[in-house]
């Protein structure tokens, strides 16, 4: 295939931000495969400044589109990047399926288990790629930490797990970027679901499919949202606190807490202990190992995050540098979407599919569901779709 891959960014809001400097790098880097062809939002405006942007760097426009259908009817694109808020998904992945064009979804796959295996089905259906845009496992920090925990088994066996973040910072609801996150009929539930969905993806890539979860959590500030759109004037219904005991397989145990609603001292910590030292992830918790992780062997060595970057790199080939990082990037948007086209093109598989999107999902969705149940549940249990009345509602305002 010669012919770069034409792909349109759907949804030009805060996400999409982040998709575009990953396009712009991918550029720089002398990247061809693929063209920016069409910018789609129901905000023209948003679809136009997006569009302009790309311009800058592409060296020619994206058309604009209000709407999928539009999009759709015009026959521009092969090749959807899906930057929606959670709530909108599913709706908008399969009618593009079932247009033909292949899709790279912005996590979490799906508002709820049902919406996720949807997109899935659609996708089998349609003889296209579901692909989840799951930037923080890509980069160097999380493979390295990947690598020193299951594979070299720097710290031995990993026991257990403790991630806290603890601190005072109310959203600020009357930001228009922020206020669909304060309600689960848009999003799903709160940071669970939303960045959460990076830790639930790197716990299981780590340690494979969890056993049991048991959670409790609750929403401490009900702030008023005005206008949110589809929905009107509501109160924030997402939990903004969460204690979870989540127990693996393979025997490991994570501790799991967060809050945002407590004044005074804040704090933060992300450890992992294992049968010979401990490693420690290094930047913003709920993004495990995206500034790389530190080593305490049981001596009291220590080793820093780039020791163990360059350890994990030695140990790959030239070739394996450039299918992980491919063109030397190292931004895990960038690596995402490459991965993506580079599917397409060749026919290789990509490294997240729908259904590792699911996965690492249902993790966090077991969290809800657990909460909602008052008891431990199962994570198969709600993988399978056996357990869901947290999910129900959500499935039935949407009509899933």
């Amino acid at each position: 295939m010669s012919k770069p891959t034409k792909l349109a960014l759907v949804g030009c809001g805060g996400i999409s931000a982040a998709h575009l400097n990953g396009y712009k790098d991918l550029h720089e880097r002398g990247c061809r495969d693929f063209e920016v062809v069409a910018c789609c939002d129901i905000d023209i405006g948003k679809a136009e400044t997006k569009a302009g942007e790309i311009l800058a760097f592409q060296g020619n426009k994206p058309q604009v589109f209000g709407s999928t259908d539009d999009l759709l009817k015009s026959g521009v694109a092969e090749a959807a990047d899906v930057c929606l808020p959670h709530a909108f998904h599913h709706s908008t992945a399969i009618e593009l399926l079932a247009g033909g064009i292949h899709v790279l979804v912005e996590k979490p796959v799906g508002i709820t288990m049902k919406a996720g295996r949807k997109i899935i089905e659609a996708g089998k259906s349609a003889g296209r790629i579901v692909a989840t845009a799951e930037n923080i496992r890509r980069m160097p920090g999380p493979r390295a930490a990947r690598w020193a925990l299951v594979e070299a088994k720097l710290i031995g066996d990993t026991q257990a797990i403790h991630i806290h973040h603890n601190q005072y910072g109310p959203f600020d609801f009357t930001n228009p970027m922020m206020k669909w996150r304060g309600v689960k009929l848009i999003t799903g539930g709160g940071m669970v679901m939303d960045s959460g969905a990076h830790l639930g993806d790197m716990m299981v890539h780590l340690f494979g499919d969890p056993d049991d979860i048991y959670c409790r959590m609750d929403t401490l500030i009900s702030a008023p949202i005005e206008d949110v759109s589809g929905i009107g004037d509501v109160n924030a219904d997402t939990e903004d606190f969460w204690q979870a005991i989540i127990s693996f397989k393979n025997g490991v145990q994570l501790n799991w807490s967060y809050s945002r609603t407590f004044p005074g001292s804040a704090f933060a910590g992300n450890h992992y202990f294992g049968t010979e030292g401990s490693m420690t992830a290094e930047g913003f918790p709920m993004h495990p190992f995206q500034d790389g992780g530190s080593l305490v062997g049981a001596d009291g060595t220590v080793r820093s995050p780039e020791w163990v970057e360059k350890k994990y790199m030695d140990t790959l080939s030239n070739e394996e540098k450039s299918n992980l990082f491919p063109l030397g990037a190292t931004d895990g948007f960038s690596i995402e979407i490459f991965d993506f086209v580079r599917a397409i093109r060749t026919g290789q598989p990509v490294e997240m599919d729908g259904e590792a999107g699911l996965r690492a999902k249902a993790l966090c969705i077991a969290c809800y569901e657990s909460a909602t149940a008052g008891r431990a549940v199962k994570y198969d249990d709600v993988l399978n779709g056996d357990v869901s009345a947290y999910q129900d509602p959500i499935d039935a305002h949407w009509e899933i």
